[in-house]
């Protein structure tokens, strides 16, 4: 058998079958490759061109001070994000306060605190603002513009009645009697959100005061009770927090989640929330351009609103530790100060 059927030639066989087998293996890989490329150009493509259609959606939506999407989809939306919450343990166990109570028209809610990732304005006060609860008339939130270029977030918050938060905006919705909810402290009050210490910061020039005197809307001040639980600080790395900001201008506080786990903004720790609405802040008649004495009346008058919601309710609504700490209240004084941990503030309702 061996002289008729010699090995060597058997082995050049052998040998170009394996080449063959190597060069079409290399071939078909890279087509599919290619084909997962192409693929994946597409995808983008076509994502690209349906943030375009949705940001002009938006601000037609905006321009018009209407919601942004058909009923359905808003609702999906807010029932996505109230699921989400409950599955985390995110439970609104009690929404009181005399401000449910206050007649239908326009307003400003202010809501406090601002938290760590503002988890319960974003996956529970969407479905209130739909289904225009408490008063009768839909409204809308409001965050940092960045938020709608996120992939997924974006379309959720825009379904959801979420508006960005520039002038522009603010102004439109207000001038058209629409009602939205703004959180003062912004990015500020969120890089030095604490677990163990509930805070209240408001900007120098009290912008949102001013808004409210220029088109003459109540503002409504609202306490969030839990908002700051959700996660865990983890201390010393602040200068973390303000490096990402700078390379991404997102504001994120590192913090442990559920599980400990580090940075896991969508697994918050289970904890029980309560709202607390309270009564309206009159702001007098319309002017343009208030006095200085006139905008910090006003927020003298905000203030002591909001001060009386919370020791009204710290006690029954916060573990006991950070409720005898009292309210944090830091009215921040100038652009310039730190974001990290802003100026120093007392407890107790004393300010900075």
């Amino acid at each position: 058998w061996l002289k008729l059927y010699p090995l060597k030639p058997l082995k050049l066989s052998l040998a170009a079958h394996s080449a063959r087998g190597a060069a079409l293996g290399a071939t078909a890989s890279g087509m599919a490759v290619l084909a997962v490329a192409l693929l994946g150009g597409c995808l983008g493509l076509s994502y690209a061109a349906f943030c375009r259609w949705r940001f002009k959606a938006l601000k037609r939506a905006i321009q018009e001070c209407r919601p942004c999407g058909p009923l359905w989809a808003r609702q999906l939306g807010a029932r996505f994000m109230g699921t989400c919450a409950r599955l985390n343990g995110v439970r609104l166990v009690s929404e009181s306060g005399s401000g449910l109570e206050a007649p239908s028209q326009q307003y400003i809610y202010v809501w406090h605190p601002h938290g760590f990732v503002s988890y319960v304005p974003a996956h529970l006060l969407g479905a209130k603002a739909i289904a225009a609860e408490p008063h009768k008339k839909e409204w809308f939130g409001t965050c940092i513009p960045v938020l709608f270029k996120v992939p997924f977030i974006g379309e959720v918050f825009t379904v959801t009645n979420a508006r960005p938060v520039d002038r522009r905006t603010v102004e439109t919705i207000l001038s058209k009697g629409g009602s939205l909810a703004i959180q003062p402290g912004g990015v500020k009050e969120q890089a030095a959100t604490r677990e163990d210490q509930e805070q209240a910061f408001f900007p120098a020039g009290l912008g949102f005061i001013k808004m409210a005197i220029k088109y003459g809307v109540p503002l409504m001040p609202i306490y969030i009770f839990g908002e700051n639980q959700l996660y865990k600080r983890v201390r010393g790395l602040d200068w973390l927090t303000n490096m990402i900001r700078r390379l991404t201008g997102l504001t994120f506080p590192i913090v442990l989640a559920k599980w400990n786990m580090p940075q896991a903004g969508f697994f918050p720790r289970a904890t029980d929330i309560h709202i607390r609405w309270g009564s309206p802040v009159d702001v007098g008649p319309k002017e343009d351009e208030p006095s200085a004495e006139r905008i910090q009346e006003v927020f003298e008058r905000y203030l002591s609103e909001l001060q009386r919601l919370f020791d009204a309710n710290a006690k029954d609504c916060l573990p006991r530790a950070v409720a005898e700490k009292g309210l944090k209240v830091v009215k921040l004084a100038d652009s310039r100060a730190s974001s990290s941990a802003g100026p120093s503030g007392s407890s107790k309702g004393k300010r900075s």
